[in-house]
Formats: C-alpha cells, sequence, structure tokens
C-alpha cells in the first residue's frame, strides 16, 4: 500500500472535522459575548443598582415615616448619584402613576399633594448626592399603592434621559 495515498485520503477528512470544530467554538464564543452585552441605552459603567427595600399600604400597620403608600429604595450600587440630576418614575402594575418626582434632592423637592407625591426624604436625599448604602423613602399620595399591586421605580440620568436603575417589588 502506498502511504501517499492513504495520507491523502485522510488529509481532507482531517481537515473538515477541524473547520467544522473551530466553528463551533467560534459561534459559541460570538454567542456569549452577545449575552453579556449590556441593554441599548444603558451605559454599563453608569448603571447603578437601586433596590425597593419595602413598598408600604394603606392598613399597613409597620409604616415608618410615611402614612400610606410608602416605597423605601436603598442604593446598592458603587458610585454616589448626584440627586439635582436623577429623577425617578413610579408604575403601578406597569401603568406609570402620576407621581411627578424631578428630583431626589430632598432640599428641593416640593412636597405637594397635587403632584402625586406627599414628600421625599431619607439619609440619601438630604445632601446633593445619594451614595451607596443610603436609603431614601417616597411617600405618594394615599392609596396610590394597595396590596397585591406590583410596583416598580426607574431611576433616571436627566442629562443623557436613560434609565440607570429599576426594580420592581409585590407589595
Amino acid at each position: 500500500m502506498d502511504p501517499r495515498r492513504l495520507s491523502h485520503a485522510i488529509s481532507p477528512v482531517i481537515a473538515t472535522m477541524l473547520l467544522v470544530g473551530m466553528t463551533v467554538v467560534l459561534s459559541a464564543l460570538v454567542y456569549l459575548l452577545v449575552l453579556a452585552a449590556p441593554p441599548p441605552g444603558i451605559d454599563p459603567s453608569r448603571f447603578q443598582y437601586i433596590h425597593i427595600v419595602a413598598v408600604r399600604h394603606a392598613g399597613d400597620p409597620f409604616t415608618p415615616v410615611c402614612d400610606d403608600s410608602c416605597i423605601l429604595l436603598i442604593h446598592e450600587g458603587n458610585a454616589a448619584l448626584g440627586n439635582d440630576g436623577i429623577s425617578a418614575i413610579v408604575l403601578r402594575n406597569d401603568e406609570k402613576l402620576p407621581a411627578n418626582i424631578t428630583t431626589l434632592n430632598g432640599k428641593r423637592f416640593v412636597s405637594t399633594k397635587h403632584n402625586g407625591v406627599e414628600n421625599l426624604g431619607g439619609p440619601g436625599s438630604r445632601a446633593s448626592t445619594w451614595d451607596p448604602g443610603e436609603e431614601i423613602w417616597i411617600d405618594l399620595s394615599d392609596n396610590s399603592v394597595k396590596a397585591g399591586d406590583l410596583v416598580t421605580v426607574r431611576i433616571i440620568d436627566q442629562a443623557q434621559d436613560i434609565v440607570i436603575s429599576e426594580d420592581t417589588a409585590r407589595v
């Protein structure tokens, strides 16, 4: 048997298997990179994690500072946020509430019942920055949220008009 013939017969099969294997590996890497990419419109270096600690409703006996419909947020990110440059949107059962929260700076927030928010407070709202670990509570107008509602809070960077954090909790 001629060794040249044997090597010629096996070479194309091995080459084809290697090309198919490399294609599968490269496809898997591209797939993993796409999964790891941040959602469009969000700068990953700016994304902060704001977490809803609690949502209080009418009849809840443990309401801390608020009398009714209170949302307690904690900053779990790693960088301070400028309170004057961020705002909040509150949704109840995926519908936007008429709560006008244009700043999370408690000194600049005008509390009136007609804009859907009675008060804003907490350690995170007392200075010009909301530092990691600090809490902010939002006292919505009475009966804004009830037991069983799904409440979502979105924190918006006003300069770039993008959502920098979002959290949802069931009352």
